[in-house]
Order: C-alpha cells, then structure tokens, then sequence
C-alpha cells in the first residue's frame, strides 16, 4: 500500500516537473517578435496585417511600419498590404525586415477613374494601370515615352528622337480621319488642354488609363480617344521625408546610316554614267557604239572626276591606280575576263582585250558623318519634400533635366517646379491645391548628321590650307554642313504652369460635394535661324523666323457624390457634376530674309532685314465646352456590379442647331469568384466578367471652320493684279463625329495570386466629319459632311505572373502586354475610295497605296520566251521602251492589260502595327534586383528614304543593280535620271522589329547599414536604355522611320535631323532621408 502512494507520488512529482520545465522552454521560444515592413524602396507601410499562419494572433503596423507580435520561434509569419503581394517569413528569433513588392492587380487596390476613384476589384468598365515603379524602372524624358509596352492597346510612337520630344499615343487604333485621335489627359481630376510632355515623370505617383467607351463616356466628346489619368504625388501623414533621385547617361547613335565609302561612291559614278552609256572618253551618252568599259578606267577617270573643275575629287580617285606614266594615264593591264567579255557583248559595247589594275582599298576618303555625331549626356536630378500631420499635408518637388543630344547643336533644358497641398481641419471639410510649373528650352539644331550623309566622300570639307570648302566637289547643289552648328538655330521655349485647387464638404454621411478648377497656360517661343555660310543658305543672305504662341485653358467642374452600403448586400455610388472649359489660341508669326547683322538672329526682324519681313501672319482662336453628367455604380452583395453614365455636351465649334449632344453608356461585371459553385475551386482567386457599351463623341475639328471662312485670294482686275477674299468652306449643318463601343473582357487571379490577367475584346464604329472637294463653280472650296465610317476592332491581353517567390532567396516576376488592333474604313460619303486622300474602304488609316514591286529585270528576260520579250516588248509594242530594259524595275501588271498605268496600283500595307508587346521580366536576389523590358512592333510597313543613285550626290547604301551584280533590290544607277519610273514602288520595307527597350540592375543597401548611417533609404541602379535592336531593316532603326504618304522629290532628300535613336548607359542613385 504504502508502495504504491510512493509511485503514485513519484508519478505526480514527475508530470509537474515535465509541465513546468516544458512550459519554461516554450515561454523561452515564445518571445516577442518584432519587424518592420517597408516596400521595395525602403518606404514604411501602415496599416500592413502580420499573422502567425495558421493562429489567430495577428499584429498591425504602425505609421513607420514597425509591429510587434507573440510568435514562437520557427513559425510562420504571413504579411500583407493592401496593393501588395503577400508575403511568409520564419520567426528566427531576431528582429525581421521584411519588403513588400506590389501587386499590380490587387482587386483592393484603388484606382482613379472619371470624377473619382474606385476599387480595382468594382470597376466595370476597361482601365489599366502604371504606378511610379514602372515609370521608374525606364530613364525617360517624359511621361508619354514611360508609357511605351506598358498598356495593351496603348501604342507610344515617338514622334521625334531630338532631345526633350515626346510621342503619339494611340489608344486602340485611329478612330477619326480629319478630327484629332490623341487621348484626352486628366490631371489629378481635372482634365488639361494641352500635352503632358511638359510634366516632370518623378513627380507622377500613378497613370491609369481608361480604353473603352463604358469608362471614357463620362468625359463625353474629350473621351472618344481614350483618357488618360495621371495622379501626381501627394503629402503623406508622418515625419517628414526628403528623397533625391539624380542620374546620368552617355547616349550614342544606336543604328548609324550606312553609305558609300570613297570607293563605293566612286564606283556608283561611273555605273551612273555606264547606266546611261556615257563612260567613254567623251564623256557623252553612247549610241550603242564606241561605248567604253564598265569597268574602271584612268582616261575616263580623270575626265569624269574633274568635270566639276574640283582637283581633291579627282586626286582621291586617282590614288586608286597604279601608273606607269600618270601624265599619258598609262597603266598595267590585264585580261578581261570571259563574264566580262559576255556582259559587254549583251549590251552591244565594245570589249578590250584589258584594263589598268585599280586597287579600290587606295582610294582616300573623308568620314563626314563623324563630324555630325557627338556622344550625348542627359542629367535628370529631382528633390522630393512631403510629409505632414492627419489635418495638413503637403509635397514639394524640384526638378532639373538636361540633355545634350547625339547630334551636334541640339540640347534641351527643363527645370519642374510642383506643390501639393491638402488641409482638413475637421472631418467635414477638406480643401487644396497646387501648381505645377515647367520652363524648358529646346534647341533641335541643324541636321549636320543628315546633310553630312549626303556629302561625297571622295571631297573635303577644308583645302591644303584650312580654308573652309562652301561647296565640296565644286557642285553648287552640295553645300558643307561643318558649318552649320554655328549658323543654324531652332529653339524653342516654353513656359508652363497648370495651379489648381478643390474643397470638399461632407455634407451628411456618404453625401460630399467638391468644387474644383484649373488653369492651364503656356507661353511658346520659336526662333529659327539660317545663316549665310550654312547648308540651308547655301552662301545666300541670311534668313529667320519667330513665332510666339500663347495657350490660356480654364476650367470649373462641381460634384456632388453619395456613397452608401444597404443591409451590407447593395452598395451605391452616384456622381452628378457639372464642368465648363474654355480656351484661347493666340499665334504671330514673322519671317525675314536678306539680314543685315546675323548675331541678332531671330530678334527684331523689322529692323535687321534689308526688307520689311516678307511675311507677317497671326491667328486667334477662342473655344468654350459645357457638359453635365452623371453615372451610377450598383452592386449587390459585391457580386453583380452595373454602371451607368450619361453625358451632356455642348460645344462652341459645332453649327448652333447641333452644338448639343448627349452620350450614354453602360456596363455590367459579375464576380464570378464569389458564386457558391465557385466555393471548392482553390485555385481561383478572384475571377470578374465584364462586359459594356458606351457612346461618345468628338469635335475636335478647326474653330470657325463650321461656320465657313473666308482666304485671301488673287485675282485679276481689269487687266491689274488684285487681292480679294473669297469663301473657303461651306457652311452646313454638320454635327458630331460619334463613337460606339463594345467590349467584353475577363479578369483573373490564379494559384494563390500568383497569376493575375486580363483579356478583352473591343470593337468601336465612329462615324465621321470629312472634307470634301467642290467645283470652282460652286464658289466654295470644300464642304463638311458627317459621312464615313472607321471601326476598329482588337484584343487587348495582359498577364502577370509570380514564377518565383522566396523573400530570402530569388523572386521572379514576369509582365506580359499584347494588344492587336485591326483598323478599316467601312464607309466614305461616295461609297467609293479616295485615292486622292488615300482612304480606301477596307483599309486602315495610313496605308501606301503604290506599284508593287516584284524584281528587277535581268538579262535573261530578253530571252526568247522571256517577259521582256514575250510580254511587255512584243504585246506592249514597246520594244524600245528602256523601262522595260535590264536593270529597271519591274512591277506588277494588277489588271493584267499589259501596260502599267494608275489602275496597276494597289495599297500595300499600312504604317500602324497589326500587334504590339511587350515582356517586363524582374528578378530579385536578396538587394540585388534585375529588370529587363522587351517591346516589339509586328506587322508595320515603312516606306524608307530614297536613295541618290545618278552618281552626283552621296547615298545611303543600297545594293543597286549592275551588269556583275544582278541585284533584285534596287534598280541600275544612271546619272541622267533622278528618278526611274517605278523606283518609288522599290522603297517599302518591313518595319517589324524587336526591341530590348530596357536592362537595369539595382541595389538596395541593407537596412542595418541605412540604420547605422541615419539613412531611410539608399539606392543605387545602373540602366542600359535600347542595349538591343532585331529587325530586317538594317539601313535604319525602323521606329525613326515616319509615314510618308508620297515618294520624296528631292534626289538629295535624306534622313531628317531628329531621326536617330539612340542607346544610354545610365547611372543613378535614389536617396531618402
């Protein structure tokens, strides 16, 4: 008995000790675990939820980020942030520092749509988005470069490669043929009259773009291309923070122009001259006989190179030869050749038994190109203040860009100025405002890389002595360019401030009322110069011109909106509003020639020219836009989601009858994720099926212009010379062009969230406003119509993908963007195409509508049963016809009546892409973070620049036809035609390409390291801006490639000044404090 209370005592004795001693080591390993959460850059985020997995213990960060929570040690902590990816960690016993990445395709995230804001997860209608980290993770100059690859349906063309120019967007395709296509930008809800070019990218906190007509009809007619929606940076609650971000990049050429060498030019002369049977000793066209040799020639050499009198020409040429007796061109010979003797003999030339020895590699030559090339250098610096308590918050940026660019004489300067403000005194009333200021100058200089692309290599720029050479080669139609960055000037300069406020008064709960405005001025400044001694001048007199521009936009908008939830299963939310915008143009412009003192360029041209300016010209324009609108979103129980808008527009530049129009639209989305059925499929996260409709307009044509105007025109009075004005445009009762819009699109999130997409089908018909021709008779010009149709229809796709997630090893995130756009005229007022104006039905926008080019006719065509002798010289009786000879081109004969004429044209593509993408690939190792941006254009056809082959002027490379050489390119140089008939079916190329737009890699230093150095934030990054070009068109990169609708005239018409992209190596640092 007593043994066994000894064993039962024992035991009890034995559980106690085992209980406590365990319950000591647990509470050893379940302390206090504590962190801080910060976004990618070091930033701190509030409100972040940490929670053991698993548990219901669950933490909230503070203002800066910081938490604390009871976790035992090995478990697993899950963090997560509104518009951030969620996280897991393991408690390891030591403070944890953990960086949220967001998360592009949060449903909670909030996003900016018209006269609001709403959850990504609510919005019905086609929005995407780009927040300051992709704006970031690209160097650009401006916002509407940022945007490029980033938005499916959104195509950024720029429109120019000198320093300081922007880009043409298009959203989804070109909808009208005569208004404008640009998108409408919204400035912190306010739209704004002009480009936002001149808006500082650091100081844009997100973009969001609105693509179909159910989200853009809100705006009415300003929404029929599209809006864009910017949101700047705003003050945030805390301490406050000081951010610099500066950086520097080396810019150079990324595809130089290829020409002729000195060897290759000399060789193009004298197949010039034997295209037209003219490389004889006489130097005369040939007559079938006494014709000399195609091949070099010293006697013909030195007579064909001195025929401009110019010695360094013939001296280049000549250093090519090996001579016996220079003076008597007496040189070693050897045999001609059996394919030699062949080729003379099917062209009817004499052939010699042999020919001096010519070493091309001799002949000297002049790089004239390098003399227009200079390796660039962009800084871009800007300071960011904010901070502020819950009732007063404030930000204050400061920013410089400079850019010298890769052509000699171009440079662009801005310095951006912005404050943002927002005080709430109380829960009732919030009020603010802001000014964002920019002053730039722009000088996109002469075009010394183009001209010197058109000097002849075989001449020089200066003589034996230094003396400058004016005309290189002794040709009065070449003039030296070297000159030109010091007599050639185009500045411009812009001065720009966009101040605005608001104030909003929570009038009862879910009732608040905002009244806000705008103003939107800018003074313009352009001064251009051509100096004497320059190749605009040609050594004429010198002449200028300026013009001064004055932009003056105002607007007012009030809101009133009620937000409220029922029985937490229908949820309302209703806008009506009320905006009135009003605008001013002002122009005067003035031109002078024959100036007297050059060092005044452009300035007091009244003064300076030997003549009073030779034209004075200015124009006022003054619009007004009214609209009232409204738009309700209903939801029930956050599964069925209906909006619906509707807008009121009045415009100034619309007939009386027709200024009024209004513009519906609706849209229907169901969060499929939250069905029932939806309950047992894990993988799914959120999936949204939207679809909507919408209609919209667009005025956008020439004020006055519906009301008819008058030209100045001349005419013949009694014998004398008069001037009179007569009637330009008809006045008629047009009225707006109108857009219909449907799409339908899905939303998903995947595995975890792991997987977030987008795929939409859009179709828009825009019926149109075009101009039409009349007879004289009628006494009018042209008349408009509302006739005519464009639609476009396209699948927009984007998907983004985690491949790789471990916050203490490699992250992987990957971007895609696809977007096919198919653009048609369906219908014109004749029901017939305009060739005229080149719009066909059943073609885009911006086609080429010429001959289409097959080959080039060769030797055995002459064959018996070959095309030139069976087809065109005996059924054409054209036997003599030297369009048909070898060498020429030959085109296709669409109609199939033998003889080429206008009905054998056919349009041949279009400018504009059939698909863009783009692939944004982010890989993360610990602080290291690796981001790499591929975008690609497929589908576009460019029409490339025309080559000079008469052997007078230098060329870009082309391989040209010739007897050794049957090329089936381009056609036989001849020095007596400029332009063959049927070259210009010969210059359209492929303007696919692929482009690495992006490599950059950043470092951020460790938080330790920041800590100990009282640093909030340290970054450091290196860029590598287009490393990378693919494409088929190697003469040029093709995106500088712009649409030309017609052959250029010029035979010296080469590559324009601002026409070369270029590749940046950048270095930068992001500091925060």
């Amino acid at each position: 008995m007593n043994c066994n209370k000894h064993f039962l005592r024992g035991m009890l004795l034995t559980c106690v000790s085992f209980f406590l001693i365990s319950q000591t080591y647990l509470l050893a390993q379940s302390g206090n675990t504590t962190g801080k959460v910060t976004d990618e850059n070091g930033t701190p985020i509030s409100n972040a939820t940490v929670q053991v997995k698993g548990g219901t213990t669950k933490a909230i960060t503070k203002t800066d980020g910081t938490f604390s929570i009871q976790a035992t040690t090995g478990s697993t902590l899950v963090v997560g942030s509104v518009g951030f990816l969620s996280i897991e960690v393991t408690v390891t016993g030591s403070s944890l520092l953990l960086a949220l990445k967001p998360n592009a395709n949060d449903l909670q995230d909030v996003i900016v749509v018209g006269y609001g804001t709403r959850r990504k997860g609510d919005v019905t209608g086609s929005v995407a988005s780009v927040n300051q980290d992709k704006l970031r993770e690209v160097p650009t100059t401006n916002v509407t470069q940022a945007l490029q690859g980033r938005i499916p349906g959104l195509v950024a063309t720029p429109s120019s490669f000198a320093p300081g120019s922007g880009a043409t967007i298009r959203i989804r395709g070109n909808r009208s043929l005569v208004a404008t296509n640009d998108p409408l930008v919204v400035l912190d809800g306010v739209p704004i009259a002009y480009s936002i070019n001149d808006i500082n990218p650091l100081d844009i906190e997100s973009i969001d773009v609105l693509k179909d007509a159910s989200a853009t009809a809100i705006y009415g007619s300003r929404g029929a291309n599209g809006v864009i929606q910017v949101t700047t940076k705003k003050g945030k609650t805390g301490k406050i923070s000081v951010e610099y971000d500066g950086k520097v990049s080396f810019d150079n050429i990324i595809r130089p122009l290829e020409v002729f060498s000195a060897a290759e030019y000399a060789q193009l002369r004298r197949d010039a001259y034997f295209g037209n049977k003219a490389y004889n000793l006489a130097l005369s066209p040939g007559t079938g006989t006494n014709t000399s040799l195609y091949y070099p020639d010293p006697r013909v050499d030195s007579i064909l190179f001195l025929a401009r009198q110019d010695y360094y020409t013939w001296q280049s040429v000549a250093d090519g030869y090996t001579w016996i007796d220079r003076s008597r061109f007496i040189a070693a010979k050897r045999a001609t050749t059996t394919e030699e003797k062949a080729m003379m003999a099917n062209l009817g030339v004499s052939v010699l038994d042999s020919i001096a020895i010519y070493d091309p590699s001799k002949i000297k030559g002049y790089d004239w190109q390098k003399n227009g090339l200079q390796t660039g250098i962009t800084n871009n610096h800007n300071i960011t203040v904010t901070g502020g308590s819950e009732k007063f918050r404030a930000s204050f940026s400061a920013g410089y860009f400079g850019q010298k660019g890769i052509q000699v004489g171009q440079d662009f300067n801005r310095y951006s100025f912005s404050l943002n403000t927002d005080i709430r005194p109380n829960k009732v009333v919030n009020f603010g405002g802001g000014i964002i200021y920019s002053t730039s100058i722009q000088n996109t200089g002469p075009n010394v890389y183009g001209v010197a692309s058109n000097m002849l290599p075989i001449a020089r720029p200066y003589d034996t002595s230094g003396t400058f050479i004016l005309n290189p080669g002794n040709d009065a139609n070449i003039v030296n360019p070297l000159n030109d960055a010091n007599t050639v000037f185009n500045e411009t300069r812009v001065n720009r401030a966009i101040p605005n406020m608001f104030a909003e008064i929570q009038v009862i709960k879910g009732l608040k009322l905002r009244a806000a405005g705008n103003i939107d001025a800018s003074n313009v400044r352009i001064g251009t110069f051509n100096g004497s001694v320059s190749s605009v001048r040609a050594g004429g007199t010198a002449n200028a011109s300026y013009t001064a521009r004055s932009y003056f936009s105002w607007s007012v908008q009030n809101l009133l909106t009620y937000d409220t939830r029922i029985k937490n299963k229908h949820s309302i939310n209703a806008l009506i509003g009320q905006e009135f915008v009003q605008s001013r143009f002002e122009e005067n412009y003035s031109a002078a020639d024959q100036l007297i003192y050059e060092t005044q360029k452009w300035y007091s041209l009244q003064n300076n020219a030997a003549t009073t300016p030779t034209q004075t010209t200015g124009t006022f324009t003054k619009t007004k836009n009214w609209s009232a609108f409204g738009r309700l979103n209903y939801g029930f129980m956050d599964r069925y989601l209906l909006t619906f808008t509707v807008r009121d527009d009045w415009s100034s530049v619309l007939p009386a009858s027709r200024q009024h129009q209004v513009f519906p639209s609706g849209a229907f989305s169901w969060r499929i994720d939250k069905e029932s059925f939806m309950r047992d499929v894990s993988f799914v996260n959120s999936l949204k099926l939207r679809i909507g409709y919408g209609e919209v307009g667009n005025a956008g044509i020439d004020p006055y212009r519906s009301s008819g105007t008058l030209i100045r025109t001349p005419y013949n009075y009694g014998g004398t010379a008069a001037q009179g004005y007569a009637p330009s445009t008809l006045p008629l009762d047009i009225t707006w062009e109108r857009t219909k819009s449907k799409s339908a699109g899905l939303d998903f999130t995947l595995f975890n969230n792991r997987i977030n997409g987008t795929i939409e089908y859009y179709q828009t018909n825009s019926n149109q406003i075009l101009s039409k021709r009349l007879p004289t008779t009628s006494g009018f010009s042209s008349v408009l119509v509302n006739v005519g149709d464009v639609r476009n229809r396209g699948i927009d796709i984007s998907l983004s993908t985690i491949n790789i997630a471990n916050p203490k090893g490699i992250t992987w995130t990957t971007d895609f963007i696809f977007g096919i756009n198919k653009e048609s005229i369906v219908s014109l007022d004749t029901k017939q195409d305009n060739i005229s104006s080149q719009w066909f039905i059943g073609q885009p926008l911006s086609v080429y509508y010429d001959y289409k080019f097959q080959r080039i006719f060769q030797y055995s065509d002459t064959a018996k049963g070959g095309i030139l002798a069976d087809y065109f010289w005996k059924k054409a009786g054209n036997k003599t016809n030297t369009s048909y000879q070898p060498g020429r081109p030959y085109v296709a004969d669409i109609n199939g009546d033998t003889s080429i004429t206008e009905t054998d044209k056919q349009v041949l593509g279009s400018h504009n892409p059939k698909w863009t993408g783009s692939i944004s690939s982010t890989l993360t190792y610990k602080n290291f973070e690796l981001n790499i941006l591929v975008y690609t254009r497929q589908g576009s056809l460019i029409r490339e620049m025309r080559p000079s082959l008469n052997g007078r002027y230098q060329s870009f490379k082309v391989n040209y036809w010739t007897p050794s050489n049957p090329s089936n390119e381009y056609a036989q140089a001849n020095n007596t035609i400029d332009i063959q008939q049927y070259w210009q079916a010969m210059g359209f190329r492929s303007g696919s390409f692929v482009r690495v737009r992006n490599i950059s890699l950043t470092y951020r230093f460790p938080q330790p390291l920041l800590d100990k150095w009282k640093v909030a934030r340290l970054n450091v990054y290196v860029n590598v801006l287009n490393p990378f070009l693919f494409s088929s068109y190697k003469t040029a990169d093709p995106e500088t490639i712009p649409y030309l609708s017609s052959y250029p005239s010029s035979s010296t018409s080469g590559p324009g000044p601002n026409s070369f992209n270029y590749r940046s190596v950048v270095v930068g640092v992001r500091l925060g404090l």
